[in-house]
């Protein structure tokens, strides 16, 4: 499988003083740049301004080649920007790169082991790349194993584990230190339904129990939309859009208007039709069944239910149909 480049690097990280910064997000991007090649440069990062608040979970999405890895590469020290800056946990992401390291978790993908050890001598092993004391340590692996539903496997050799067990092991690992910030790529990927949801609940219990901030970057719009407060949309390397899924809506809606769905009681729908079709901002009426189908320039529901009430008619239904995220983002990933 192709290395994403974001493995443990197997290099002990120095022990230095931590300064407690107290900006407001727990990662800052200005102006963030990466470019590759010098005849035919690739700008495969664009002037990517981001701000992740403390405390949420932030989706990273985008189709392959959008630059995600990229920017996490940069976000973790793993790469140097070509232009702009960036802080993580408060930290500059050139000037600052151990604090970094020591304050943040990284679950890459795919996420790298040595197989030959033991889950216990795995997470032995990157306790003491961040001079974690002994018993602090001995007590924290067995809790961590635990949290990912991997006690009875503490002794198991990680090589024989599924790719379940390897996800769920790989984010025990990425925990190891307590992290302010967690990284992750791909989390869910390769897992079955059932363990993909479980997953996304250990996530969701990190953010809400431990106020972890969790950096996302995921192809499955579905586990975004689940458990991201925000999602910032992505396409070569340019950022398209940020906000929670209502406020991705709400740029769509400005741009092609409001979709309802109406069931009326009391007069035909085609009197229904006829009654709002001139209300101002309606743009499109088309009868369905026994489901009247409006497009309006912005929303309007008052003015079309007072519409169809002056008519006669009583209004049984009156839904916006709303798109999800995956029809959001193809529709924001097209608008490019």
């Amino acid at each position: 499988m192709e290395s994403t480049g974001l493995e443990s690097t197997g290099m002990e990280f120095e022990q230095s003083e931590i300064v407690q910064h107290t900006d407001q997000f727990a990662i800052e991007t200005i102006h963030l740049s990466k470019i590759f090649g010098k005849e035919n440069q690739i700008r495969a990062v664009d002037n990517l301004n981001l701000q992740v608040r403390k405390g949420e979970v932030f989706g990273f999405v985008g189709p392959n080649g959008a630059g995600k890895t990229t920017t996490m590469k940069m976000l973790i020290g793993l790469l140097e920007p070509s232009e702009g800056s960036g802080k993580v946990a408060g930290f500059d992401i050139v000037r600052e790169v151990i604090n970094i390291r020591e304050t943040t978790g990284v679950l890459p993908e795919p996420a790298g082991f040595y197989d030959n050890l033991t889950a216990r001598q795995n997470l032995r092993f990157y306790a003491k790349l961040y001079n974690i004391d002994s018993d602090v340590r001995e007590k924290r692996i067995v809790t961590l194993l635990e949290t990912v539903g991997l006690a009875r496997a503490i002794d198991q050799k990680t090589g024989g584990f599924s790719t379940g067990m390897r996800k769920r092991f790989g984010l025990a690992q990425a925990l190891i230190n307590e992290p302010l910030v967690l990284f992750l790529d791909e989390p869910t990927s390769g897992i079955d339904p059932l363990g993909a949801q479980m997953m996304r609940d250990l996530i969701k219990d990190l953010n809400r129990n431990k106020g972890v901030t969790v950096f996302l970057s995921s192809h499955s719009m579905e586990e975004v939309e689940e458990i991201c407060d925000r999602i910032a949309i992505i396409a070569r390397g340019k950022l398209l859009a940020v906000g929670s899924v209502e406020d991705l809506r709400n740029i769509i809606r400005a741009k092609e208007g409001v979709h309802y769905l109406l069931e009326v009681q009391d007069i035909p729908l085609s009197e229904a039709a006829e009654a709002i079709k001139n209300v101002e901002g309606v743009q499109a009426l088309e009868i369905q069944g026994g489901t009247l189908y409006v497009h309006a320039k912005t929303k309007l529901r008052t003015e079309i239910a007072k519409a169809i009430k002056k008519a006669g008619g009583t209004v049984s239904m009156f839904e916006e149909e709303e798109m999800n995220l995956q029809k959001l983002f193809l529709k924001i990933i097209e608008g490019a």
